[in-house]
């Protein structure tokens, strides 16, 4: 029966009586799996699938028993044993899952392989970093007589599953969540073998919002509560602000990085609710809580090369996303959400991730699924960093369309901003880290501000303040900066209202490629950019870009 179902799946298959016939044929043939029982005469299934982990290039191998005992099983599992299965079986999806699984095992030797032929040859050419060329782009590097390996489309491509940070039981969790086939009981049971996760599941499982009865609810129960494939999706977002929290990335601010993830995934969740059509949410709350993690992929494994563009990001004023996606014709989302794809995790679930780092104009392209949940992927993220309020100078700053805005955000971005704040601090409190949030009353400067446009919808006033200006419209001294948010107007619009300004000196903001005509005494700086290039486009009386950002 169980061959029958392997071969109809593509295998081709031989048959052993016992543990040691097995190994023969093993050591004169190259196997992909390995479906073995445990109880068998000469050598049973525990000690062939000892033997067989000790290989260099073992199979994958699959446990399929009726022998039920958990010591065997925590043993198996710890040793690295990619499945084990319990009789009787529907052996139609089990075939199915092995023909996933040792896919997914391929493609991580073929991965290594690649890298491991790149490293060879960046050795042999003894390059060194002092003036490396990343596709035309000239960066120096803190340690010019460092050999590296340089980061190119190719390497990043090459990245298996094992750059991630996910254990195989959160992977798996989510799988079997967001399989219709799996049983309840092996859903909780992968998340049982997941305590961090486990915990955290069951906190949110026993809340107000999906227990209202006050008795303490088992996983089976909140899985079938929270809905399976939600908790599919949630365990992977849960894991990946934790994985973000615990990564050790020394060009990155993993701090910041982690109170983003929390913060972007406590904005989906907010505008979620504010949508009136809930139909198509699958996937938003997982980009949104890995939406930079791609970057602390790339970062970890190519440290020299991401600690060089960010070098160039703050000495050039541009945005890291531009000068990543120039020198490698690849965002860190779409590497992402490639890797997530080789751990077989739905498409419809890593569909938004893939495109949260095309800009608005772009997405307009898509689908309309697909453009929907990228779009309020980005708002969400957008929202939960002016929640944050901290920036990074090489941050892209990209104000959404106001058209976008009203489709998601309702009345007004400012109360969002608020709210995700407010469910961020709670968070925070949870994990005894209350403070580290931006305080906006800290910002000591004046500015003249002006909004043309929609001032519900108004990002511009929401960002000045971690810049370390107080926006005014009509209190603030002669001598202050004036700045006009002129995004998503006319040119006529912007001509009446700025006529009946003062004249004293300013800057206007518009969108790259908006006609704009102003004043001799008005500059015009053109969004998207860097928070950098934004900050000191506005002349500050006191305090330096770089103290601004620290």
């Amino acid at each position: 029966m169980m061959m029958f179902a392997l071969q109809h799946e593509g295998f081709q298959c031989d048959q052993a009586s016992d543990g040691h016939e097995a190994m023969q044929l093993i050591a004169s043939g190259d196997y992909d799996l390995v479906v073995t029982d445990l109880a068998m005469p000469h050598k049973n299934g525990h000690a062939l699938t000892v033997e067989l982990l000790k290989l260099e290039n073992r199979p994958t191998i699959a446990i399929h028993t009726s022998v039920i005992e958990p010591r065997i099983v925590k043993d198996l599992m710890n040793r690295g044993v990619d499945d084990i299965v319990y009789k009787p079986t529907n052996y139609a999806a089990f075939a199915a899952k092995m023909v996933a699984m040792v896919q997914r095992r391929i493609s991580r030797r073929d991965a290594k392989e690649m890298l491991t032929q790149e490293k060879a040859s960046t050795r042999a050419d003894s390059k060194q970093w002092g003036a490396s060329d990343l596709d035309g782009l000239k960066i120096k590097s803190s340690s010019p007589s460092a050999p590296v390996k340089p980061m190119t489309a190719r390497s990043v491509n090459a990245l298996g599953v094992e750059s991630l940070p996910f254990s195989a039981d959160v992977i798996e969790a989510c799988r079997l969540a967001c399989n219709p086939n799996s049983e309840i009981g092996d859903i909780a049971a992968a998340i049982g073998r997941e305590p961090n996760l486990s915990a955290e599941l069951t906190r949110l499982g026993n809340s107000s919002f999906y227990n209202r009865s006050g008795s303490n609810l088992r996983l089976e129960e909140i899985v079938v509560r929270i809905g399976r494939r939600h908790v599919g999706e949630l365990a992977l977002a849960l894991n990946a602000s934790s994985s973000i929290r615990d990564m050790a990335v020394t060009s990155m601010n993993v701090p910041l990085a982690w109170q983003r993830s929390l913060a972007a995934r406590a904005a989906a969740k907010i505008l979620i609710s504010l949508k009136k059509n809930s139909s198509a949410n699958a996937g938003i709350l997982l980009s949104a809580a890995m939406h930079s993690l791609g970057r602390m992929v790339l970062a970890k494994a190519f440290p020299d090369d991401m600690a060089a563009l960010i070098d160039h990001a703050n000495v050039s004023g541009e945005a890291l996303a531009t000068l990543e996606h120039r020198t490698l014709a690849v965002t860190q989302s779409e590497s992402l959400a490639r890797l997530l794809n080789q751990c077989q995790i739905p498409k419809d679930i890593i569909g938004p991730l893939q495109f949260i780092d095309m800009s608005y104009r772009q997405l307009e392209s898509l689908d309309p699924a697909d453009r929907e949940g990228a779009e309020l992927v980005k708002v969400a993220v957008l929202m939960g960093w002016l929640a944050v309020g901290k920036w990074e100078s090489w941050d892209l700053i990209e104000i959404p369309p106001v058209s976008v805005l009203q489709q998601y955000c309702g009345g007004s971005v400012a109360g969002i901003v608020t709210r995700t704040r407010d469910a961020l601090s709670e968070m925070m409190a949870e994990f005894g880290d209350p403070d580290g949030l931006f305080d906006a009353s800290d910002a000591r400067n004046p500015c003249c501000y002006h909004c043309v446009g929609e001032s519900d919808f108004d990002i511009v006033q929401l960002l000045l303040p971690a810049m370390g200006f107080m926006p005014s419209a009509s209190a603030a001294p002669e001598s202050a900066m004036m700045v006009v948010n002129a995004l998503d107007v006319t040119r006529r619009q912007l001509s009446k209202h700025v006529s009946t300004l003062e004249t004293r000196r300013g800057l206007v903001l518009a969108r790259s490629g908006q006609a704009v005509r102003v004043q001799p005494n008005r500059t015009v700086h053109t969004l998207p950019c860097s928070f950098a290039s934004l900050a000191e486009a506005i002349p500050h009386p006191s305090i330096s870009v770089s103290k601004m950002l620290s």
